[in-house]
């Protein structure tokens, strides 16, 4: 998110491309429920479970609904959590798919942005 903030606030993209690379980009992130299943960490049946408590209370997480109904542990909740976050495609693999940039253009704004980042650590550090 941050490198694509430091796209729209150089004017490499528009605030429309920004809002449809970040939709494409959560539509790679796995299925909660699918992902647990994968793992074995619910079942079905527990995944389908969870789903219809959900149709209860549409605004309830389904990773908190799998805690309260006991069938989750925070930490594998947060174990789930974190293996979804690592297979959400990069943001400049979307960028790049799209055609929003060039994958040179791509590469080119990364290597700027991760520049930048490390002079604003360096700054950090020397102050």
């Amino acid at each position: 998110m941050q490198f694509a903030m430091y796209l729209v606030d150089n004017g490499v993209i528009n605030c429309d491309e920004f809002f449809e690379a970040m939709k494409l980009q959560m539509k790679t992130r796995p299925q909660l429920g699918a992902l647990a299943m994968e793992t074995r960490k619910l079942s079905c049946r527990q995944v389908f479970s969870i789903l219809r408590a959900q149709c209860d209370e549409p605004n309830t997480l389904f990773g908190e609904l799998a805690m309260r109904l006991g069938y989750l542990s925070e930490q594998e909740l947060s174990d789930l959590l974190a293996e979804q976050a690592v297979r959400v495609k990069p943001l400049i693999d979307i960028l790049a798919e799209n055609d929003i940039l060039s994958p040179e253009a791509c590469d080119f704004h990364y290597a700027e942005y991760r520049r930048c980042m490390r002079e604003a650590t360096h700054v950090q550090t020397v102050s």
